[in-house]
């Protein structure tokens, strides 16, 4: 409660002004502050659209400020103290919503930007093969026609925005072939990283063979057994 003869603050319903000694005298308030239901119609009516994106609530908290304050200091002249409360308490409400949401998806999104560059990264690392080379499947004691050989890659593969991936079916001398899968993962320290998976028939069990190989333009020997072996050779110039 505002004293009107020396602006004072006092007790709400205080009877006299404990600064000037001035006695208050209450009337009926004669209208309702306009502001104060403006105030609580932006808060509630724009809750469903997040309040304009904020605008409208900030409008609704300021009114309602506005407003309280002018009652306050009415001398009891005006009424609309619960609209003027409302509104600001609405506002305050949705403001906070609006700002947790906000903060919700900025994280989300430089999450999703962090995934983006760290793709983009792998991918510029991963870069397509440029060492040349022959993949053999060679029978240690059969017959050398019987061996196969097939590139790395071709060309054409270079072109494209598939994975560099090849396969060998060779025949073996019990009829079931040598299965020999590859793919190019990307380079290292000047190396070029290939996964093979090379399947062995047997005649009683077939054996599958997993292994990563660096291959650097020299001779590797990707797997070896007492009947086959599967090399990694350098093209001859």
């Amino acid at each position: 409660m505002y004293c009107q003869k020396c602006g004072a603050d006092n007790l709400e319903n205080a009877g006299i002004c404990q600064s000037c000694g001035g006695v208050f005298v209450y009337s009926k308030p004669i209208k309702t502050s306009g502001m104060a239901i403006t105030s609580m119609i932006l808060s509630v009516s724009c809750f469903p659209f997040l309040g304009v994106f904020g605008i409208v609530w900030i409008l609704g908290l300021v009114f309602g400020l506005i407003a309280l304050n002018r009652i306050n200091k009415s001398g009891g002249q005006l009424k609309g103290k619960g609209f003027a409360i409302a509104g600001i308490a609405v506002s305050s409400t949705g403001l906070a919503i609006l700002l947790t949401l906000v903060g919700v998806l900025l994280i989300f999104n430089s999450a999703s930007t962090v995934s983006i560059h760290k793709k983009l990264k792998m991918q510029e690392e991963s870069k397509l093969p440029e060492i040349a080379g022959v993949v053999q499947v060679v029978y240690v004691d059969g017959d050398p026609n019987n061996n196969c050989t097939l590139p790395l890659f071709v060309k054409e593969q270079l072109h494209d925005d598939n994975e560099i991936t090849g396969q060998i079916e060779c025949p073996s001398p019990i009829g079931k072939p040598v299965i020999v899968k590859w793919e190019f993962t990307g380079e290292d320290g000047g190396e070029e990283l290939y996964n093979f998976n090379i399947t062995i028939p047997g005649e009683d069990k077939t054996k599958v063979f997993v292994k990563t190989v660096e291959y650097d333009g020299e001779k590797e020997v990707v797997y070896k057994d007492e009947t086959v072996k599967v090399v990694l050779t350098p093209v001859e110039k």
